[in-house]
């Protein structure tokens, strides 16, 4: 289940409207229907507010492995499709080759799902420079899955 269905089940179980979830959250209804409908995705911080409106913990309000392949897919190599358990290896083998700044905003951004703006904060970095480096670490890591399947 993808992250903005797993929103919209915990909203409807909680019985909130979009409305009312986005009052309680300081965000618009638009915003809450463009989470629920996939076309963006809440911050760290808005997982970790709703999880406490809907007294989940906030991993359960995610959908990691559909996140990691929606946002790293441009880093995969035609035709690569692996399983889960292929996909986090090859992701921690590869991870092991970067410095550890780059590694770290990585994992910041892809495991934490942090946003730019809050990474760049921790590193007191621009935050055009953390989508550079993201940039940077994917195509970095193109280049290792074909090299690796190869």
């Amino acid at each position: 289940m993808r992250t903005g269905q797993i929103i919209a089940k915990h909203r409807t179980q909680a019985r909130l409207s979009q409305s009312e979830l986005a009052d309680a959250l300081f965000v618009s209804r638009e915003l809450v229907s463009k989470w629920e409908t996939g076309l963006s995705r809440p911050s760290r911080k808005m997982l970790e507010a709703m999880a406490g409106i809907f007294a989940v913990p906030k991993d359960e309000l995610i959908d990691r492995d559909a996140i990691l392949s929606e946002e790293l897919s441009s880093a995969f190599p035609p035709g690569y499709s692996p399983d889960t358990d292929t996909l986090k290896y090859s992701l921690n083998t590869f991870l092991e080759t970067l410095n550890e700044r780059d590694r770290s905003v990585f994992i910041r951004r892809y495991y934490h799902l942090e946003d730019p703006s809050e990474i760049s904060e921790k590193y007191g970095i621009k935050e055009n420079y953390v989508r550079t480096i993201l940039m940077r670490v994917r195509k970095k890591m193109k280049k290792f899955l074909k090299e690796e399947r190869a």
